[in-house]
């Protein structure tokens, strides 16, 4: 079980701007403007009064009269529990929300919380990115001595990579997890924080954030997160071209994380697709194997075939690099994982130059060189195009051993028919003519 290492049941303390900005200080939009641009009307009116009340109740403006009106209040209510036709999952929550905003004075504050983040799960679900960081913020907003209302916050805003109200949500609920003790918290938006630093670049700051992480896992007996913390810190120590040192991570993050654990696939991902790329082409196909079928995600299938492909062809497994080779292009060519269009070719391309498979390796590269051209994907258009070099320069080389190979098999087959031709001549009777040339 977790330790708890300070936690106090009194209220926040007093806190500069940077603790409080993401409760205090609103933006320059309209406050829930998005929804009316993302959910379905007619029930989106709805949507964007339940934030906006949200938000207000939050902010201490419960005694405000006309906003709060009880009659007011309780009509929406009506309106919201009779609006028809709209999803069970938007409905439910919006209408708990109705509900408790017509008792401003006695919110049951978890179950309000709870509601928003309902819709915010129905707004992921639904496509509505900007609603669901709405309400993401709105359940912050309403309980915000519960760090993880404010990590959900950052987290969201970390995948819609919005970096600036990512961190500002993460810090504080790193901060709110430290007051109240909540250590599972505190080293989740550690990590956070050190996934944060890396999608930026900024690698010193993300492996500081991770190693506090690790400590605070270690101290409170988290090997969930101890072995999350490690995992990040493999992928800061590839990105930073420490190969032994990420390769140590790596093999510490396995181990606490135990061989039945469910994310240990998601590293053995990690960690093959690292050693395909540093040439330890047998580790990674003995790690890649055994992922054959183990995804659903396309990004994930298709760079599974991809680097398996190049693996094979490395390790002149033939049959091994076919059945990868069309499983990845099977997937790409129906759509799936459109972004890895330049990426995937390119591995596939190396596995087939590496078969001498000079037709199939010209066409990947190619397809990697065209689409890493339009997506400007600077790094895989240079390794396209060196391997096309590569590849032109091999051709020529191996049809230049063709060439002496023949030159050689003739003679030998000159060869042949001379030694045939006398040996038949040795034991063929000799006719005496009595006559001689000469």
């Amino acid at each position: 079980m977790a330790t708890q290492r300070h936690q106090s049941s009194a209220e926040l303390p007093p806190a500069p701007l940077d603790f409080a900005f993401p409760l205090a200080v609103p933006g320059a939009e309209v406050l829930g403007a998005v929804i009316m641009f993302e959910a379905p009307t007619p029930f989106s009116l709805h949507l964007f009064q339940a934030l906006r009340h949200v938000m207000a109740w939050a902010q201490w403006a419960a005694h405000d009269s006309e906003l709060f009106d009880g009659d007011g209040m309780r009509a929406w209510e009506a309106q919201v529990l009779t609006t028809e036709g709209v999803d069970e999952a938007l409905w439910a929550p919006v209408g708990v929300i109705a509900g408790e905003m017509c008792r401003p004075d006695d919110v049951d504050v978890p179950r309000l919380a709870k509601a928003c983040l309902a819709v915010t799960d129905w707004a992921i679900g639904y496509g509505a990115h900007g609603t669901a960081l709405a309400f993401a913020e709105a359940a912050a907003a309403a309980w915000p001595n519960n760090a993880r209302m404010a990590w959900v916050a950052g987290r969201l805003h970390r995948e819609q990579a919005q970096v600036a109200k990512a961190e500002l949500w993460i810090q504080r609920a790193k901060r709110v997890a430290v007051w109240t003790g909540d250590s599972d918290t505190q080293a989740l938006s550690l990590i956070s924080l050190g996934k944060l630093r890396i999608q930026t670049g900024d690698f010193p700051a993300a492996r500081e954030a991770l190693g506090s992480a690790v400590r605070v896992a270690k101290r409170s007996r988290l090997p969930d997160r101890h072995a999350s913390a490690l995992h990040n810190l493999f992928t800061v120590s590839t990105y930073t071209g420490r190969f032994d040192e990420a390769e140590a991570y790596a093999r510490q993050a396995a181990n606490v994380y135990g061989s039945t654990h469910p994310d240990l696939i998601n590293l053995a991902f990690d960690v093959s697709h690292f050693w395909t790329q540093q040439g330890q082409f047998g580790n990674a196909l003995n790690v890649l194997r055994e992922m054959d079928g183990r995804f659903e995600d396309p990004d994930r299938r298709v760079r599974v075939a991809a680097s398996t492909a190049r693996a094979a062809g490395a390790l002149g497994e033939v049959d091994t690099f076919h059945c990868a080779w069309s499983e990845a292009w099977g997937l790409l060519d129906s759509g799936a994982a459109d972004h890895l269009r330049a990426v995937a070719p390119l591995e596939l391309g190396l596995g087939a130059l590496s078969l001498k498979l000079w037709s199939e390796a010209e066409h990947a590269l190619a397809v990697a060189r065209s689409e890493a051209e339009r997506r400007r994907e600077g790094d895989t258009l240079a390794k396209a195009e060196a391997a096309l070099e590569n590849l032109k320069r091999r051709q020529s080389a191996d049809e230049q051993v063709h060439v002496e190979l023949r030159a050689r098999t003739g003679a030998s087959d000159l060869a042949g028919q001379l030694a045939r031709s006398l040996m038949e001549q040795k034991w063929a009777p000799v006719e005496n003519t009595g006559t001689h040339d000469g």
